[in-house]
């Protein structure tokens, strides 16, 4: 089996931030590649706002089955009738929160006039959010929205308490987005956080922590190397098997065997990415380049990205 998570999807390299943050973006930009190279094709809505929220007041559900490019939060501020998601029909009800990501596909049938609440929002509005704190335990709360709502198909929110907090910020939410003033966007940004964290909260109480396979074993490692690719004690092989509970010996025979790349390999891999990146969307000289991106000297850099890529730096 080769698993490589790709780095091939538009990733901005922001020269403003440290590279701890810059490197979160990266996971938070692979996790997304992670997601849409397994949604299934089908009919497709599309939105090219990072953040959208609204209202409807239907009688009848009038969007054929589909599936979106954005996370969608779907609060039932009345009525009742199913939600067919995926495979699975659910009843809902007044008080109901869903959310999707873009893997998912759905569709509601009303039986009695209900009204809606919407939060759609993309990618690029954690990439936002990383510009405003550094607090990595954001990245928690983002793994189980992101990669554990599938697990809770039904309405998230099973405590009273929680749920009511949840509708109480959906309100100020739209409330502040529809009529935006002095820095509305990062009220947005926190209320949004504080929102996805009570998620996360429930998400964590109700989702039973599977057996972690091989293959998302393998996938956890090489997350972690891109995380701390420029920590190099962080990816030292030792501090790696530490860090999974492996031996030493072992973790670099794994990876190689699932991967089809060895752990140095991958690493140099991930930096040359970074390197492009940075050689493309900045203006920042070879030599920054090979500096910040943690090679001993240009020309060390200039070797390795011309074996790993068939290109000369100077090229970009």
């Amino acid at each position: 089996m080769f698993l490589l998570v790709s780095l091939d999807l538009p990733f901005v390299y922001n020269a403003n931030l440290d590279e701890g943050r810059n490197l979160f973006l990266v996971y938070i930009h692979c996790i997304f590649v992670k997601i849409y190279a397994s949604i299934p094709v089908s009919k497709r809505f599309f939105s090219a706002k990072s953040l959208n929220v609204f209202e409807l007041s239907l009688d009848k559900w009038e969007y054929p089955k589909h599936s979106h490019n954005f996370f969608e939060l779907i609060f039932i501020l009345k009525g009742n009738g199913q939600h067919i998601l995926n495979e699975s029909i659910f009843e809902y009800t007044k008080g109901d929160i869903f959310l999707l990501t873009p893997k998912d596909e759905h569709e509601f049938i009303i039986s009695e006039h209900t009204d809606f609440g919407f939060i759609k929002f993309t990618e690029q509005l954690f990439i936002e959010k990383t510009e405003l704190v550094s607090d990595l335990k954001w990245r928690k709360n983002l793994d189980a929205v992101v990669l554990h709502a599938n697990s809770i198909p039904e309405n998230i929110i099973s405590n009273p308490t929680d749920r009511s907090h949840v509708f109480e910020l959906f309100r100020i939410i739209k409330k502040e987005y529809q009529t935006p003033s002095l820095y509305s966007r990062s009220i947005l940004l926190e209320l949004l956080g504080a929102l996805l964290i009570i998620i996360s909260r429930n998400l964590n109480k109700n989702v039973a922590i599977p057996t972690i396979s091989e293959e998302e074993k393998v996938s956890d490692i090489l997350t972690y190397i891109r995380q701390n690719v420029l920590d190099k004690d962080a990816i030292r092989i030792k501090k790696i098997a530490a860090t999974f509970n492996m031996s030493p010996s072992y973790v670099s025979v794994f990876i190689k065997k699932h991967a089809g790349i060895s752990i140095q390999q991958y690493v140099i891999q991930t930096k040359i990415k970074m390197a492009e990146r940075l050689l493309k969307q900045t203006n920042l000289n070879i030599s920054e380049i090979a500096q910040k991106t943690g090679f001993t000297d240009s020309s060390h850099f200039n070797k390795l990205f011309k074996k790993y890529t068939g290109k000369n730096p100077s090229d970009f």
